[in-house]
């Protein structure tokens, strides 16, 4: 195995700080500023921004999911940049996987990174929350558009059922396709159905007290 190339070495570290950006325990220091020492143990137990609007109040649920999707928003939004000045483009272009393979599979593991650092975050013995709202910052800075159709979808959903998990599962099920109809991109749309496999995945728990009728509505609180 040869030597790393420079570009390569400075895509790692990307992808690496990307994760470490996904991994910054946002509800878990909140907790800690309001008192509470672990957040695991209080409401639903989960490292969201819904569990801390439960326990915290929907102020801090607010900033809580601002700066998760501001995790997942940051590193995309920046790594076109950085595509640029390394394949000499004027404009990166989700259109251009021909001729430009390298370029989108690091992007696509940059989309991935940080849901990733947030359902398993470094820094609270990888612990994390679900996803979404990581993913939501994700998707906002890879498709607008895609993230509009897929708000519709949770707010359907969430409308009907008064389920939040439900919405969000349902959500995420769409997502890669909502995505590929939106950019026609077989790399991203990979990379996003692995996050929806994640954020399902860390739903399943929800997705059993669902079926067993015993999960939480908006109108009630743990």
């Amino acid at each position: 195995m040869g030597a790393y190339t420079l570009k390569e070495i400075i895509d790692i570290f990307y992808i690496l700080a990307a994760y470490l950006a996904g991994s910054f325990p946002t509800s878990a220091i909140i907790a800690r500023i309001k008192g509470i020492s672990d957040l695991t143990k209080e409401g639903s137990g989960n490292l969201g921004a819904t569990n801390v609007s439960r326990v915290m109040g929907k102020k801090f649920g607010l900033i809580t999911l601002a700066v998760d999707a501001a995790k997942g928003f940051l590193p995309v939004f920046f790594a076109p940049i950085l595509i640029n000045a390394q394949y000499k483009y004027a404009d990166f272009n989700f259109h251009r996987s021909i001729q430009c393979n390298g370029c989108l599979i690091f992007y696509s593991l940059v989309i991935i990174a940080p849901v990733i650092g947030h359902c398993y975050s470094a820094f609270i013995k990888f612990k994390g929350g679900k996803g979404v709202a990581t993913a939501l910052g994700v998707f906002l800075a890879v498709s607008p558009k895609a993230v509009l159709i897929a708000f519709l979808v949770f707010a359907v959903i969430l409308y009907a059922s008064k389920y939040v998990s439900l919405a969000s599962i349902v959500s995420a099920f769409f997502m890669p396709f909502i995505v590929f109809y939106a950019l026609k991109n077989i790399y991203i749309f990979a990379a996003s159905m692995l996050i929806a496999a994640l954020v399902i995945y860390k739903h399943v728990p929800n997705i059993k007290r669902l079926i067993n009728g015993t999960e939480n509505t908006i109108k009630k609180k743990r």
